[in-house]
């Protein structure tokens, strides 16, 4: 008797100890956007295989906790971390991708994404901008990632659009920029954007060279509290290769400090799909929230809050169509989207491409 008391005792410190981390899991689901899901994702992060402060497992439970659904554990020039972070990160229902960070020598740096774990990476930080140096020419390297399956998007970039960069975007090796670097400091190459500091520049890049968007932590310590920055991915399929083609056909959407930035296309269809506005009674309007994301919303002269998976009504006298701009939704370092809404008709989202 007195060692079944002993178990149940070790067994209820065990789950009071380990079950708080799993169990205040936010909540982060959003509707289906036509055809895709919409998917929590971080694809920067580092681990004590590199120069972060928490072990793989740490660094993989911290991110289920904090609400992600898909990851990449990108330690600077090694892929070592995939295997272990993936035996951590599957049963928590979380999808891992093998990736790395390196770069050019003192200039740009560029995140792996897709190599398998046993890449090795050549001079990692210290590619050569000429060929025939002591170290790897950035060309020859970026060529490795390529052929080994492996995409490249350009970490926490300072304002000058650079040779090693272009060339990998001609030849399709680089896809993807970063808008907002969660470990990165204001006026380190960063701007104002409504009111948040980040990379509008890399903005107007993506937009100009068909890039994807991304919002990552680049998290070396614990993650401070609050919200984190979001890559949205909109996936056909819950895989690691859903992710990596959606990634590939630029379907992600930057969300990071209570702004969402992204292609008019894509955000609209987030919006329609995730926002119902509809008539409530002869002179108010109800609108209700399907996503993690607070709107801000502007009709006439009325903003409006909408809170995460909320319901709130305002004052409408108008007919059975209500323009709408969204103060926090940009489709560019200088636009908002807006969006017209038939109130006698369901908001139809259109299957993307």
């Amino acid at each position: 008797m007195n060692l079944l008391r002993r178990v149940l005792l070790l067994t209820s410190i065990i789950l009071c100890v380990f079950t708080p981390a799993f169990a205040q899991v936010p909540r982060h689901d959003f509707p289906p956007v036509g055809c895709w899901q919409v998917l929590c994702g971080d694809f920067h992060m580092h681990t004590i295989n590199s120069d972060g402060k928490l072990t793989t497992r740490e660094r993989v439970e911290e991110s289920y906790k904090v609400g992600y659904d898909v990851i990449a554990v990108t330690d600077h020039g090694k892929p070592r971390a995939y295997k272990v972070a993936k035996y951590v990160g599957e049963p928590l229902g979380l999808i891992v991708l093998p990736g790395f960070e390196s770069g050019v020598l003192g200039k740009e740096h560029y995140v792996a994404l897709g190599v398998p774990p046993t890449f090795k990476p050549r001079d990692p930080h210290r590619w050569a901008e000429k060929p025939g140096q002591e170290t790897v020419y950035y060309q020859d390297e970026m060529r490795a990632i390529a052929e080994a399956g492996g995409i490249l998007l350009q970490a926490h970039p300072p304002n000058e659009w650079r040779e090693p960069t272009d060339w990998g975007v001609k030849q399709g090796v680089v896809i993807g920029v970063e808008i907002q670097n969660g470990y990165g400091k204001d006026g380190d190459g960063t701007g104002p954007l409504g009111g948040v500091h980040c990379y509008p520049h890399s903005f107007d890049w993506a937009l100009k060279h068909n890039l994807a968007l991304f919002a990552n932590t680049d998290a070396h310590y614990s993650r401070r509290e609050g919200t984190q920055p979001v890559t949205l991915v909109f996936v056909a399929e819950r895989t690691a290769a859903g992710v990596m083609d959606a990634i590939r056909a630029r379907r992600t959407v930057a969300w990071f400090n209570g702004i969402v930035c992204g292609r008019e296309e894509l955000v609209s269809q987030l919006v329609l799909s995730a926002v119902e506005v509809r008539k409530s009674g002869a002179t108010q309007l109800s609108m209700e929230n399907r996503c993690p994301i607070t709107f801000k919303a502007q009709i006439d002269n009325n903003v409006i809050s909408l809170p995460p998976y909320g319901r709130v009504s305002c004052d409408w006298r108008g007919g059975d169509e209500v323009k709408v701009r969204w103060l926090n939704v940009w489709t560019s370092p200088t636009s908002n989207l807006e969006t017209t809404i038939k109130l006698s008709q369901p908001q139809l989202v259109q299957n993307l491409k």
